[in-house]
């Protein structure tokens, strides 16, 4: 009581006072471009739980902010001192939508260190190094490849009925060109997850194992400012030019003369089809461009971004070449004098070998 008394007394509410203030101070000056009253707010915010921390992190991977994830599970995890399983595979995930893909692999193994009995998040954690690994590969590494095979036969181990692990084993045992065992694990797959949205993908790589090991387009489709429809099956035999533009895009613009010479060279080429694929958000704007500069080959306005994500286009232009099998060629991002030879030569190319399939 007598306590509780004191802090009544002016004296005391000065000294709390003056701690607080200095606390504010102190942050001001700790961060810098931080105002006295914006840390004031700060000393008075409560610190997230670890709870909340998760959850922040999961949305902001949805929205695919993946550095401002990763922040969160960092702080999560630290919270937990830095041996939580959630958060260093949530960190894994996150280091793979920044391609970092080594650092995601030390993640995972991290993740399955402390799980412990949690038998779904370590089979998730092996699984996720599995194709950590795999994109370390870029095809070519066999080591790394027998690495990933190693990590996913872990998943497997630890889960029996872990759909995802089998799938990509068969993937990642097509690319060391051991087909029928590829083959074997992929069928395991179709039987236990039936209607799973990589099913189509898996019987495709089990018809033809290529898939696994060349850079096969993306399965899409499209209908053109002249009401056509194209998909991937209707454009097969045929050498693809796709050009992923937009009017507020400088290069895309300053391209566009290079574009009509192209479409002009090409155009007694029955077996080429160039494809314009625009992300403008003003389709009268789109329009009116095409019309003006006389962009007579198919254009298309990817309202939805669908075709720009089948293709992970994140910068523009970007340039697909599809082979008449319907595999990536060639790739260029930005526009210059010395992409516009290389793209000029791998659609030459691609022709040739249409010529010879031909024949």
């Amino acid at each position: 009581m007598k306590r509780a008394l004191e802090l009544r007394e002016p004296g005391c509410r000065y000294r709390l006072f003056a701690v607080f203030v200095l606390t504010a101070l102190a942050f001001a000056l700790l961060v810098p471009g931080t105002s006295f009253k914006t840390s004031i707010a700060l000393a008075q915010e409560p610190a997230a739980t670890f709870e909340e921390e998760i959850a922040n992190g999961r949305e902001l991977l949805k929205r695919r902010r993946f550095e401002d994830a990763l922040k969160s599970f960092k702080r999560a995890n630290d919270l937990k001192g830095k041996t939580s399983a959630e958060a260093f595979y949530l960190m894994a995930n996150a280091y793979m939508g920044l391609e970092a893909y080594k650092t995601a692999a030390q993640s995972c193994d991290s993740a399955a260190q402390f799980a412990g009995d949690n038998v779904e998040l370590q089979a998730q954690a092996y699984n996720l190094k599995g194709v950590a690994l795999q994109k370390q590969a870029d095809v070519k590494d066999i080591k790394k490849l027998q690495e990933a095979e190693a990590a996913l036969r872990q998943a497997i181990s630890v889960k029996s009925d872990f759909s995802d692990a089998y799938y990509n084993l068969g993937f990642v045992l097509m690319q060391q060109n051991r087909d029928p065992d590829g083959a074997a694990e992929l069928k395991k797959f179709l039987e236990m997850a039936p209607n799973d949205s990589k099913v189509e993908i898996a019987r495709k790589l089990i018809d033809n194992p290529r898939r696994a090991r060349e850079p096969f387009a993306p399965e899409f489709s499209l209908t053109t400012a002249e009401g056509e429809y194209i998909s991937l099956d209707e454009l097969k035999g045929k050498v693809v030019l796709l050009d992923f533009w937009g009017t507020w895009c400088g290069p895309c613009v300053a391209s566009v003369p290079a574009l009509r010479d192209l479409n002009k060279k090409y155009a007694k080429e029955s077996g080429f089809v160039m494809i314009g694929v625009s992300s403008d958000g003003d389709e009268d704007k789109w329009k009116a461009f095409t019309e003006k500069e006389k962009m007579v080959w198919p254009q298309y306005l990817d309202r939805d971004h669908a075709v720009q994500r089948a293709f992970a286009v994140r910068a523009f232009p970007t340039y697909v070449v599809i082979d008449p099998e319907g595999v990536i060629r060639y790739r260029a991002v930005g526009a210059s004098f010395e992409k516009e030879a290389n793209l000029t030569d791998a659609i030459s190319k691609a022709i040739k070998r249409l010529s010879k399939i031909s024949e």
